[in-house]
């Protein structure tokens, strides 16, 4: 049976190689692994000690292949987004996921569904009026199956944003309708 656990920031390395494994299956990196792993680790030590972001961890008690019994799964990660206060009722927080992720070997076997489900049921005991994702084509199925659907109510503008050339995408990333799910 697969354990979910909340993930601390001893957990920021094994966190950073699943976000490298997840964004590069989907796109060639321009960033060297080790270069972006170290400064990814760093990040995510510092926003779960912060606790602007909260992750989870999926651990399967069963090794595969080449993955030691010990070593995370999957990952899931969420940032509560407060609003401005309103005098009328609507809710003030907005919940963004990110990141869900399940290794290859162990897709297929309800992990991701686990994880989604630990995320949305986190958001709705945090009170939010609404999660946003954005999602690869290949996970848009796992989405709806919990209730999310696109909505057309986001606007978005893209803007420049200077950063260092290794930092840099290659080409602009496609934009994606915004999945909503009402709690």
């Amino acid at each position: 049976m697969t354990q979910i656990r909340r993930a601390d920031r001893s957990d920021a390395s094994e966190m950073a190689a699943m976000r490298y494994a997840f964004r590069t299956e989907l796109a060639e990196p321009n960033e060297p692994e080790q270069e972006f792993k170290a400064r990814a680790t760093a990040w995510f030590q510092d926003r779960l000690t912060a606790g602007s972001w909260t992750a989870w961890l999926a651990h399967h008690p069963e090794p595969e292949q080449q993955y030691e019994q010990d070593r995370p799964v999957g990952l899931v990660l969420v940032q509560l987004i407060e609003k401005v206060p309103n005098p009328v009722v609507e809710p003030e927080t907005l919940g963004y996921i990110s990141c869900l992720y399940v290794r290859p070997p162990w897709r297929g076997r309800g992990i991701g569904d686990q994880l989604l489900g630990t995320a949305v049921a986190f958001c709705r005991d945090n009170g939010v009026e609404s999660v946003v994702l954005w999602p690869s084509p290949r996970s848009v199925p796992l989405y709806e199956r919990h209730g999310f659907r696109h909505q057309a109510e986001v606007m978005e503008l893209r803007v420049a944003v200077k950063c260092s050339p290794a930092l840099r995408p290659a080409a602009e990333p496609p934009s994606l309708p915004i999945p909503r799910l009402s709690l």
